[in-house]
C-alpha cells in the first residue's frame, strides 16, 4: 500500500514537472517601457510642466512675503507696538492660508499624476496580453524581480515598439 502511494506521487511529481518545463517564459524591464514609451514621455513631460509652475508660484509668493517682512521689520521702530503685532500676525495668516493652498495644489497634482498613471498601467495590460496571446507567451516577468536571465528572453525593446504602436494618443485627464 505504501509503496502504491509512492509510486502515484513520483508520477505526479514528473507529470506536473513536465507542465512546469514546457511553459514559454520572457522578461522586459517594464519602467523602462514606461519611460521610454511615446506615452510614456509624454505623461513625463506634462507632470513635470505642472511641478515646475507650482514651484514657481511657490518662489514668487515667497519672494513676495519675504519683502513684506523685511519692509515690517525697517518699520519696527516707527510703527506702534500694536500696529506692528497686528502686521506680523496678518503675515503669519497669509503664510499659514498660502500653505494650505499649496499642500492641497500638491495633493491634487499627486491624485492626478497617480490617476494617469493607473489609467496608463491599464493601457499598457492591455498590450501586454495582446503580445502575450500573439506570441504564445505562458508568463512575462517583470526584470527588476528577477537576478538573471538570457538575454533572448528579454522582450522589452518588442514590447516597447508594441506600446508605441498601440498607445499613441493616450489622453491625460485634467
Amino acid at each position: 500500500m505504501k509503496n502504491l502511494k509512492l509510486i502515484i506521487y513520483i508520477i505526479t511529481l514528473f507529470f506536473y514537472t513536465n507542465i512546469s518545463f514546457g511553459q514559454n517564459l520572457v522578461y522586459a524591464d517594464m519602467d523602462s517601457i514606461i519611460k521610454t514609451s511615446i506615452a510614456g514621455k509624454n505623461i513625463i513631460v506634462y507632470f513635470k510642466k505642472k511641478n515646475d509652475e507650482l514651484n514657481d508660484q511657490l518662489n514668487k509668493k515667497k519672494k513676495i512675503i519675504t519683502e513684506k517682512e523685511k519692509s515690517l521689520v525697517a518699520q519696527k521702530n516707527i510703527l506702534e507696538p500694536d500696529e506692528y503685532l497686528k502686521r506680523i500676525n496678518e503675515i503669519k495668516t497669509e503664510i499659514n492660508q498660502f500653505n494650505l493652498e499649496y499642500n492641497k495644489k500638491i495633493e491634487n497634482l499627486n491624485f492626478e499624476r497617480d490617476s494617469v498613471s493607473k489609467s496608463f498601467q491599464i493601457e499598457i495590460n492591455k498590450v501586454l496580453k495582446e503580445f502575450v496571446e500573439k506570441n504564445n507567451i505562458d508568463i512575462i516577468l517583470s526584470s527588476n524581480l528577477m537576478l538573471v536571465g538570457k538575454s533572448n528572453l528579454d522582450v522589452t525593446e518588442k514590447l516597447l515598439k508594441q506600446v508605441n504602436d498601440n498607445i499613441k494618443n493616450f489622453k491625460i485627464n485634467k
